[in-house]
């Protein structure tokens, strides 16, 4: 890397920088208690940007010698010389102090200090625990995954920063039938931790597989969900969409800087309630996936996008914060090595509030109980549609039927304007499969939130 730096330089580079990566992902899958598949990725390899006057132009090599390396760095500086006469204007750079620093991770029972045949005990004991549920149980994938290595970074400005990323995940899908009805539930456990999480009693293979047979057999019996507009109660994972897919992205920085965005303008303004505070970091204390520095070599800070209702932020690369006048936060990420950083976002979460649970579930008088979700989609505008995995209804503050079909829609701009409790049972999710997709590449991120209590959401189903 500081070799392709020093190349940089010497062919005319304003700026250049380098990403180095050396990791590796794991994926076991299981189904009915047979081991299905086992795969592997490493990835090893250089990236170059180069910034040239107006212009600037990005090589990669996964072949690490000078030959390679040098020609990836020499196409990035044809590349930059040739949008400079294109470019209408100049790209630049926000100042950032350099840093020299490196960070390592230590948890008890590091992934690739365990064994493949104990990664695969774990998805056959998910396996072999739902199936013995019930006779309903129809179908049953445990998916175990893991994404570990080293990712180095470097630039002409004498940054020079490395950090070891680590995810892993655990995940049951289950699929319960009676008769012609079919359902499905899920249940999982994942972040930047070793695989002693997993003998934890409420992250056990056997508890996360337990969850899920119930839920799906529960669902069996479920009512249709309600269409209309009802108060609501949602929980930290699907708390956690509706901050990322909903409102996260709205705040990333380039598509704010074009108008793309519907929170252009806008800060200083109020867009929530003062319960509401929306939270973007990179190694937040409640779990989720640890991101210590961006693509960009720049500290992964804690960046409160919304605080007390009012927008506070926006989540910026270097170029975005040179934009917009404003301090980079460590949000420039790239898929891996080969990719060219954007705006992304790390750990997006609702922050905690004073209410406990059972609180803001007795003081709902009537309303649904939405929980994490399997989809749905998002509009630029913050338009929302998602399907809950699982709802109840619930009266006088309890838990009364399992409802089915929960989908609820709207708008998150109008959805901060009602929210009445953020509860104090704050949790982050990260798992290392699927991550956010954003112009051709895919992050691992982090999300969550508490329960927080909503009033009038819209809800489709059954009239």
């Amino acid at each position: 890397m500081d070799k392709a730096i020093q190349q940089a330089l010497k062919v005319g580079a304003d700026f250049a920088e380098a990403k180095g990566e050396d990791t590796i992902a794991r994926n076991i899958q299981a189904v009915n208690n047979e081991i299905r598949t086992v795969s592997e990725i490493h990835n090893i390899g250089i990236g170059a940007r180069i910034f040239y006057k107006k212009g600037n132009g990005f090589s990669f090599s996964n072949i690490l010698d000078e030959e390679n390396v040098f020609h990836a760095v020499e196409t990035a500086m044809k590349i930059a010389r040739a949008s400079t006469k294109k470019s209408l204007i100049k790209f630049k750079l926000a100042p950032v102090k350099t840093v020299e620093e490196k960070k390592t991770t230590d948890v008890s029972k590091h992934p690739e200090d365990v064994s493949l045949v104990e990664k695969k005990d774990l998805c056959l004991r998910q396996c072999k625990t739902a199936m013995e549920t019930s006779k309903r149980i129809a179908n049953v994938t445990s998916i175990f995954g893991e994404y570990h290595g080293t990712i180095y970074y470097a630039n002409s400005e004498g940054t020079k920063v490395s950090y070891e990323p680590l995810l892993i995940g655990l995940r049951i899908t289950c699929v319960a039938k009676k008769g012609k009805t079919i359902m499905d539930a899920r249940d999982g456990h994942g972040g930047s931790l070793g695989l002693t999480t997993f003998e934890e009693k409420a992250h056990t293979p056997e508890k996360i597989a337990e969850n899920a047979a119930k839920w799906s057999l529960e669902k069996l019996k479920a009512k249709p969900a309600p269409a209309g507009k009802f108060n609501a109660l949602i929980d930290p994972k699907l708390a956690g969409v509706l901050a990322h897919e909903s409102f996260g992205h709205l705040s990333e920085a380039d598509f704010v800087a074009i108008g793309g965005s519907p929170l252009t303008g806008k800060i200083g303004q109020k867009l929530g309630t003062d319960i509401v505070t929306i939270i973007d970091e990179g190694s937040p204390e409640k779990g989720g996936y640890n991101i210590y520095f961006d693509d960009e070599g720049v500290p992964c800070n804690r960046v409160e996008i919304l605080k007390k209702g009012i927008l506070n932020y926006y989540l910026h690369s270097r170029i975005t914060a040179k934009a917009l006048k404003m301090e980079p936060t460590g949000n420039a990420r790239s898929q891996d090595y080969s990719f060219e950083p954007i705006v992304r976002m790390r750990n997006t979460y609702f922050d905690a509030g004073n209410w406990k649970p059972e609180e803001a579930l007795s003081d709902l008088k009537q309303g649904i109980y939405a929980i994490d979700t399997s989809g749905g989609q998002v509009e630029a505008t913050g338009t929302f549609l998602f399907k809950a995995i699982r709802g109840y209804w619930v009266e006088n503050g309890e838990l009364k039927y399992p409802l089915r079909d929960v989908a609820l829609t709207g708008n998150i701009l109008d959805l901060l304007k009602n929210v009445e409790a953020a509860c104090n049972d704050l949790t982050l999710f990260s798992t290392p499969f699927g991550g956010c997709g954003k112009m051709g590449q895919r992050a691992l991120v982090g999300l969550g939130g508490p329960h927080i209590r909503v009033k009038e959401v819209l809800f489709g189903g059954a009239r």
